[in-house]
């Protein structure tokens, strides 16, 4: 909502400088509600006579906190998606796992691989199995790790040990090797 009329006063929501902004141009923030002392919506700001009566002035503070609005939801859903716990497969517990690994995001997750994020997982103690191994590789793939046949598990096994091997850690010897 990036306005409120009340009492023959509109009051515009602004934050951070549009709300700067808005206090350099005489208006006043919304400090209490007459209806609901409880309710304060410290982000508005009653728009002046001044800036009432210039059309232009006003339309560019609306567009701008509409702008700042759609900003601000723009950001909160990236930031959600960017959640390792949203991708499939992966719970609150292989977020934190991850986290204290050094992984905190999707991206992140995403540029390393699967294979390295195991590493990073054994490297800080965290549960480092291959059922996680998997969960990790069909989250990037978009995919339900149930789903993995015998043989992907296989090549994706052999492509782990590997990678294992390089950094200097042990590999698994088998499928069920946990």
């Amino acid at each position: 909502m990036f306005a409120i009329w009340q009492n023959k006063k509109l009051y515009l929501r602004g934050e951070d400088e549009l709300a700067i902004q808005l206090s350099k141009l005489g208006c006043e923030p919304f400090t209490t509600n007459e209806l609901n002392k409880r309710f304060v919506l410290s982000q508005y700001y009653a728009l002046s006579e001044q800036v009432m009566r210039n059309n232009m002035l006003c339309r560019k503070l609306i567009i701008l906190s509409i702008q700042q609005i759609r900003d601000q939801k723009l950001d909160r859903t990236l930031r959600k998606l960017n959640r390792l716990k949203d991708l499939p497969n992966l719970t609150i517990k292989h977020e934190r796992a991850l986290i204290k690994a050094g992984i905190a995001d999707v991206a992140m997750l995403r540029e390393i691989g699967a294979e390295n994020a195991l590493v990073e997982l054994k490297k800080s103690g965290s549960g480092a199995t291959l059922d996680f191994y998997w969960k990790l590789v069909c989250a990037l793939q978009n995919k339900n790790s149930q789903f993995l046949s015998q043989s992907e598990k296989e090549r994706l096994l052999k492509k782990l040990n590997e990678v294992l091997r390089k950094n200097g850690l042990k590999g698994y010897r088998k499928l069920d090797d946990e």
